[in-house]
C-alpha cells in the first residue's frame, strides 16, 4: 500500500511508516501501525482475524486476545465507527477513505481541512419549525462554500447522520472532515432560539458557540439574519486554530495549506520580522502553487504592509509591487473575494479611493459574509465623507465578526468617521478603543492625538503623539495622504492642523 490515504483529519503514509492527525506525526506502535495498514489496504472487504494475526505479527503465534487489544486501541485514537466487528467473521474498515497521493506532491496544494454542518435539532417543535432549521442549515452550507479558505462537504453526507448516536471526533472520522459545526432550534412562547457551535474534529474540542433569540417574526429575515451571523463567526474561529496548529508545525515538512496558516499567522503579528517570516513563507507556498489566488492575495497585503510601517526601503516600489501581485491574484481566480479585498487595499495607496471601494463591494457579492470586506467598504466611505454609510458598514462587520483580528482597524474607521463629523468625543473615544485593541499599531495613536487635539485634551494628546513618533518617526503628511485618503481636503486639513497644535512637525 504506497498511496497515501485520508481519513478524517488522519493521514497515512506507509512508506514513512506515519499516521498524522492534523498532519501533526503520531506515536504509533508497530503492531498497530501494521494492523490499520491491513485494514485500509484492504478497506473493500472483510479481514478475517487469521489473516490479520499473520500480517500483522508476521508469522508469530500470539493469543486472539493481543489482536482485540490492537483493535480497541485504534478504535480509541481514530473513532469507534472506524473498525467494524463482522460477528464470526473478522473486522471491516467502516469508514470514507481517499487516495491523497496527488495531494502531497511536491507541486500541488496539501487539502484544504474539510468541514461539515450537521442537521439542527428540532428540540420539542413541529414541521414548521423543522423547515426553519433545514433552511437555515442550507444557508449556512450555501455561505460558507462561498468562503475562499474553506471547504464544506457535500450537505447530503452529513443529511445522513441525522440523529447519530456518534460523537463528535468519531463523527468527524465518518464524513472524512476535520470541523463540524452542530446546533439546535427550539422555541419557548414567542421566543426563537437557535444554538450553534463549531467544533473541532480532533480533540472534540468546542472552539465557538453561541445563541440566539430571536422574537417571531418573518421567518425568512429571521433565518438570514442567524445563518449570517453564524458563518461570520465561524470563518475566524476555524483560520485562528488553523493558524495556531501550523505554528506549531514542523515548517521543513510543510504543505502549501501549512505554509499559507503559518504566513497568516505571522502577518498578524505585525512586526517587521514577523512579516518578513510571512513573506518567505507564501513565497514557498507559491513554489509549490504558483496561481493561487488566496496566496497571491495574502503575499500582496503583506508587501502592502512594508509600505504602510515603513519597513520598506522605498515604500512606492513596495505598494506598487503589491498592487501587481493583488492583480494577478484576481486575474488568476476572479470570483476569489479575499483576491479583491486584498486589490482593494492596495488601490488606496495610489490615491483610487472610488475604485477600492468598488473592490469592496465585489468582495461582498462573491461572500456576503465577509466581515473583513465589510468593514473595509465602511472604512473608505468614511474617508469619502459618506460617514453614516460607512458607519454602518462598520457596525455589521463588528456585529458579525466579534472577535475579527481586524477589529482595531474598525474602531479606526468609527473614529475616522466621527472626526469627519466634528463629533470630537466619539471620534476620541473610537480612537482610543482602537488604541486598546492593536496598541501596536503607530497610526491607532496618531489618530488618537488628533482626536484627542480637538478635544482640547492636549496633555494626553501630546502623550498620543509621543507614542507614534516612537513607534513610527518617519510619519509625514506625504505618508499620511496615502494611509488616510480623506476625499475631502477640508478633512485632511482639520487632522494635520490637529497634529500641528500639539507639536507635530512631519
Amino acid at each position: 500500500m504506497a498511496a497515501i490515504l485520508r481519513f478524517g483529519q488522519f493521514e497515512m503514509r506507509p512508506e514513512q511508516r506515519q499516521l498524522l492527525a492534523d498532519r501533526v506525526p503520531l506515536q504509533l506502535g508497530t503492531r498497530a501501525f501494521d494492523l490499520l495498514s491491513v485494514l485500509l489496504e484492504n478497506r473493500d472487504r472483510i479481514v478475517s482475524k487469521t489473516e490479520l494475526l499473520e500480517r500483522a505479527w508476521r508469522g508469530v503465534v500470539v493469543e486472539e486476545n493481543n489482536l482485540s487489544v490492537q483493535v480497541s486501541f485504534l478504535r480509541k485514537l481514530l473513532g469507534e465507527s472506524s473498525i467494524a466487528t463482522v460477528h464470526g467473521r473478522g473486522y471491516r474498515w467502516a469508514v470514507p477513505v481517499h487516495d491523497a497521493s496527488q495531494a502531497a506532491a511536491p507541486d500541488t496544494a496539501s487539502v484544504r481541512p474539510s468541514l461539515a454542518v450537521l442537521p439542527f435539532s428540532n428540540l420539542g417543535g413541529g414541521p414548521e419549525q423543522t423547515d426553519f432549521a433545514d433552511g437555515l442549515v442550507d444557508d449556512i452550507v450555501t455561505n460558507l462554500a462561498r468562503s475562499p479558505w474553506l471547504h464544506v462537504i457535500a450537505h447530503r453526507a452529513a443529511r445522513g447522520r441525522a440523529g447519530s448516536e456518534l460523537g463528535a471526533v468519531d463523527l468527524c472520522t465518518a464524513l472524512g472532515v476535520s470541523y463540524l459545526i452542530k446546533g439546535s432550534v427550539r422555541r419557548a412562547g414567542t421566543t426563537l432560539r437557535v444554538s450553534a457551535e463549531l467544533i473541532h474534529g480532533g480533540s472534540g474540542e468546542t472552539l465557538w458557540g453561541e445563541r440566539y433569540d430571536r422574537p417571531d417574526g418573518d421567518p425568512f429575515a429571521v433565518q438570514d439574519e442567524i445563518a449570517a451571523n453564524i458563518v461570520s463567526c465561524i470563518e475566524p474561529m476555524y483560520l485562528k486554530r488553523e493558524e495556531l496548529q501550523a505554528s506549531r508545525r514542523n515548517a521543513r515538512e510543510a504543505q502549501h495549506w501549512d505554509l499559507l496558516m503559518r504566513a497568516r499567522w505571522h502577518y498578524w503579528r505585525s512586526t517587521c520580522l514577523h512579516n518578513n517570516e510571512s513573506k518567505l513563507l507564501l513565497q514557498r507556498a507559491l513554489a509549490l502553487r504558483p496561481n493561487d489566488a488566496t496566496t497571491l492575495a495574502l503575499l500582496a497585503l503583506s508587501l502592502a504592509t512594508d509600505a504602510w510601517f515603513g519597513w520598506a526601503p522605498n515604500a512606492r516600489i513596495a505598494a506598487t509591487e503589491a498592487r501587481r501581485v493583488a492583480l494577478r491574484a484576481v486575474a488568476q481566480d476572479e470570483r476569489d473575494s479575499f483576491a479583491h479585498f486584498a486589490l482593494g487595499l492596495t488601490l488606496v495607496g495610489f490615491g483610487q479611493v472610488d475604485r477600492a471601494i468598488d473592490e469592496q463591494r465585489r468582495a461582498l457579492e462573491l461572500y456576503p459574509q465577509f466581515a473583513a470586506a465589510s468593514g473595509e467598504l465602511g472604512r473608505l466611505l468614511a474617508y469619502s465623507g459618506r460617514t453614516a454609510e460607512g458607519t454602518a458598514m462598520i457596525r455589521r462587520a463588528m456585529a458579525a465578526s466579534p472577535t475579527d483580528p481586524r477589529l482595531s482597524l474598525w474602531y479606526f474607521g468609527l473614529a475616522i468617521a466621527s472626526f469627519a463629523d466634528e463629533d470630537h468625543e466619539a471620534a476620541a473615544r473610537h480612537a482610543a478603543t482602537a488604541v486598546a485593541h492593536r496598541p501596536d499599531w503607530y497610526f491607532n495613536h496618531y489618530l488618537l492625538a488628533a482626536c484627542l487635539s480637538n478635544c482640547g485634551e492636549l496633555d494626553a494628546a501630546r502623550e498620543a503623539l509621543a507614542e507614534g513618533s516612537r513607534q513610527m518617526p518617519r510619519f509625514s503628511v506625504a505618508t499620511l495622504a496615502i494611509g488616510h485618503p480623506f476625499k475631502n481636503p477640508g478633512h485632511r486639513d482639520r487632522y494635520v492642523s490637529a497634529l500641528r497644535r500639539i507639536g507635530w512637525t512631519g
